[in-house]
């Protein structure tokens, strides 16, 4: 939902020259010679192609995107991922209970996709594979989720995380492609998004998204932040508010806040952050808080945004959203009460 800043060149070293030769190796050993040969031809010269290889661990998502159909293709006839929720259906149901399409899904991608998923290992390579997971989160993430801007997903480390023990907590990586559909992209670094547990585990799960239907946070195109609204509403109950989300027009965005309900998750710090910011607007005058902004910039040479974070525990920047919790949350709120314009200060 919030944009991510493109791995670095030197994380994308690090990452090829960590599983480019293992994967190779795995493919080589384990999977069908057909499946092998698709993804690692041979060269005119005899030798091993592995550019197909370093795409699936290293392209971005459109162009990933376009090779795993290509791949797939050439791997299971007919191959569609438009018949991946009706796959999904069937492979809940036991086998007595399927239909004979759902039979015939299951037989098509059951098993290939299985092998494939076995083979490039993702639990094994990366999962419980503290230092290459700690080194991509370090890098590669930001201090808050990027699905929805509400909790801290810090990499914590002592000691410089030199061995496991010293590595404590990371933010987890959900597969925007989801690693049981589409195998081949398990271990694509564009693929891997630092997340909370309640947005990946409790929300996402399998969810199928779409460069076409879902917002990918790699995407150039992307923005900084949704381009909705967070508001407020004052409920039945005197002094208790809710959150609500309006100018939701986009119809990428309307399909992220419904898998991730976000406003069912943001409803609940109407009563909590927001109305703190309602009861500082209201104990305030414009008067003092000129002065309190005049006294800061003048005496302890801060700068606005610095004043802002001071203030409300958040970023005034969009580009720093995923920096602190809330930080569009708060933003919005204080654009509406008209303490910001345009993010800036009014005053």
């Amino acid at each position: 939902m919030w944009k991510l800043t493109s791995p670095s060149k030197d994380l994308i070293n690090w990452y090829e020259k960590k599983m480019c030769t293992s994967l190779v190796s795995r493919i080589k050993a384990s999977l069908d010679k057909r499946i092998s040969k698709v993804l690692i031809p041979t060269l005119p010269t005899g030798g091993d192609d592995l550019s197909i290889v370093k795409l699936l661990l290293l392209g971005k998502p459109k162009e990933l995107y376009i090779l795993n159909d290509k791949l797939m293709r050439a791997i299971i006839p007919s191959y569609d991922d438009c018949e991946f929720k009706d796959y999904l259906i069937s492979k809940g149901k036991k086998t007595i209970n399927r239909s004979n399409y759902e039979t015939i899904l299951y037989r098509k991608y059951h098993d290939t996709l299985t092998a494939i998923r076995n083979v490039f290992d993702y639990e094994g390579q990366l999962a419980q594979n503290k230092s290459r997971t700690y080194r991509i989160t370090l890098e590669q993430g930001h201090n808050t989720c990027t699905y929805c801007n509400r909790q801290y997903t810090i990499t914590i480390r002592n000691n410089k995380g030199t061995n496991d023990a010293s590595r404590i907590a990371r933010p987890q990586l959900d597969h925007w492609f989801s690693k049981e559909l589409y195998p081949l992209m398990s271990l694509s670094l564009y693929n891997l998004i630092p997340c909370c547990s309640i947005c990946n585990g409790s929300l996402k799960g399998n969810a199928i998204f779409k460069l076409s239907t879902h917002i990918h946070p790699y995407l150039d195109s992307t923005p900084h932040e949704p381009k909705f609204k967070f508001s407020y509403i004052l409920t039945t109950h005197p002094g208790k508010y809710e959150v609500s989300i309006k100018d939701l027009t986009d119809k990428k965005e309307k399909n992220m806040v419904e898998v991730f309900k976000l406003e069912e998750a943001y409803r609940y710090h109407g009563d909590l952050e927001v109305k703190d910011i309602l009861q500082f607007n209201y104990q305030n005058s414009d008067t003092y808080l000129q002065t309190l902004l005049d006294g800061l910039l003048k005496h302890y040479k801060l700068s606005k945004a610095d004043i802002y974070r001071m203030l409300f525990g958040t970023e005034l920047e969009v580009s720093k959203n995923l920096n602190r919790p809330l930080s569009k949350l708060k933003r919005d709120i204080l654009t509406e009460i008209g303490i910001l314009e345009n993010g800036k200060f009014v005053l």
